[in-house]
């Protein structure tokens, strides 16, 4: 007859120290998932702190335009023919409005209508800079009606970390298994 060959099953490790991955009991996972959820919590808390102070800045850089009527990057890169931004006071308000939006994505308020679709708020924000390009503005111009649209894109990246990161931490919860103590 034919030899048979003897198998050795795979056996997973976690890291490259090469001991097999640990079994956790019930309270050591709750324990686990615990711990987890607060880093979570502070490191939201971190970036929610950070898209604020952006979101503040900003807006407090467009209030002084709309007042003004200037482009505050003239002030660091000037023009030799300085020019206003096309429908100032309009887009400026637009601006306002959707940096409004992104905070209630952030901090969502029950009694307060829901915030518009990162969709529409990008489409929104897209306005100001393509008709700086169309008008053939100066550069500076252009970036300055670019500046709503860069903050939509960084609030909606760093929202949707968040929300991933809330979604890991509640999948990881359903995955709880049983395992006794000795």
């Amino acid at each position: 007859m034919t030899s048979l060959r003897h198998r050795v099953p795979f056996r997973a490790v976690d890291d490259d120290d090469g001991n097999p991955a640990a079994v956790l009991d019930d309270q050591e996972q709750e324990e686990l998932v615990a711990e987890l959820n607060a880093a979570n919590a502070r490191s939201s808390a971190r970036a929610v702190l950070v898209l604020d102070t952006v979101l503040v800045l900003s807006a407090l850089l467009h209030i002084v335009s709309l007042f003004t009527g200037e482009n505050p990057l003239l002030a660091f890169f000037p023009s030799p023919a300085p020019e206003p931004p096309p429908c100032p006071t309009a887009f400026t308000l637009l601006a306002l409005a959707l940096h409004a939006s992104l905070a209630v994505h952030l901090h969502p308020q029950p009694r307060l209508r829901g915030p518009l679709p990162y969709a529409l708020t990008y489409a929104l924000a897209a306005v100001a800079p393509a008709v700086a390009l169309v008008l053939g503005c100066a550069w500076q111009t252009t970036a300055w009606a670019a500046v709503p649209a860069l903050v939509v894109a960084l609030t909606h990246s760093v929202h949707a970390t968040l929300r991933e990161g809330d979604a890991a931490l509640a999948e990881l919860e359903s995955l709880k298994y049983r395992a006794p103590g000795p």
